[in-house]
């Protein structure tokens, strides 16, 4: 495996598997120290982190896993089994494997979900938490309508009876039929995800929404911001703040999906960060 590289520094990243109960994980390792686990948003995997790891992991001990059913890590069959739950459970039982016992989160999205869910049932093994654009905060249906349609077979029905009426997009403007075209298209690469988040029962899905508990928890936390972030990713960062009125939120250069425009400037936070906790 040929390393990586920052800056003048050579840094050779592991590429490891494990199986576990529920699947193979794959994850990235780099550097010694504290440990920083990276969790990846909703439509990425763990090498989202990876300019991220680079900086960071000159000083810290990081891992960036593919949760289950994302990346490298392996996929379910059913997938009924996914769940935001196993996905900590899954996570609990690496971190126990490699014997860590004390580490800071950095989770997007529905890895924030996840890494809250975490904290909450092992507050004792986590340092601190760092979230962007963090899920499972409220219970919202509503938000998601337009990603549950698209996702049925319905919509790929529709689609295609459409695509012979749609236009070519032009320079710079694109048709809503393409737009929900390319979202289905990205939306069908991540079916771990899209049952997670808007294809579960409220039944099943209620039981592990955050909520109000997050400021029971000891730990310091932090939401980071891009400062043209639209009103969605504001609105995220918003509820945070309510769920976890201790909270402090940074706001860094960028607009939304930070760890893929903004990586230095994320790396730059946490090397000041993280020496604070």
């Amino acid at each position: 495996m040929e390393p990586l590289f920052w800056p003048n520094i050579r840094l050779p990243v592991r590429n490891l598997r494990r199986k576990l109960k529920h699947g193979q994980l794959f994850w990235r390792e780099v550097g010694q120290g504290q440990t920083v686990v990276f969790l990846h948003g909703s439509w990425h995997d763990g090498d989202q982190w990876s300019k991220v790891l680079m900086q960071v992991g000159r000083q810290y001990h990081c891992l960036a896993p593919d949760l289950i059913g994302f990346g490298e890590s392996q996929r379910l069959q059913n997938k009924a089994a996914y769940s935001v739950s196993m996905q900590v459970n899954t996570l609990a039982e690496l971190l126990d494997s490699l014997r860590l016992n004390s580490v800071v989160f950095v989770g997007h999205s529905l890895g924030a979900w996840v890494a809250t869910r975490y904290a909450l049932r092992y507050p004792d093994r986590v340092k601190a938490i760092c979230v962007l654009e963090p899920e499972g905060l409220t219970y919202e249906p509503k938000r998601w309508r337009q990603e549950r349609w698209l996702s049925s077979p319905l919509a790929g029905l529709w689609l295609s009876l459409l695509k012979p009426f749609a236009r070519q997009p032009k320079p710079g403007r694109t048709s809503a039929w393409w737009q929900n075209y390319h979202q289905r298209q990205l939306l069908k690469r991540y079916p771990a995800a899209c049952h997670m988040l808007f294809q579960r029962r409220r039944k099943d899905l209620e039981p592990e929404i955050v909520g109000t508990q997050l400021a029971t928890l000891p730990m310091a936390m932090v939401a980071l911001q891009g400062e043209g972030a639209g009103d969605a990713s504001r609105q995220l960062t918003h509820s945070f703040t309510l769920v976890a009125p201790g909270a402090g939120v940074k706001i860094l250069p960028g607009d939304d999906e930070l760890p893929s425009y903004e990586a230095g400037a994320i790396a730059d936070f946490l090397e000041h960060w993280l020496p604070t906790l």
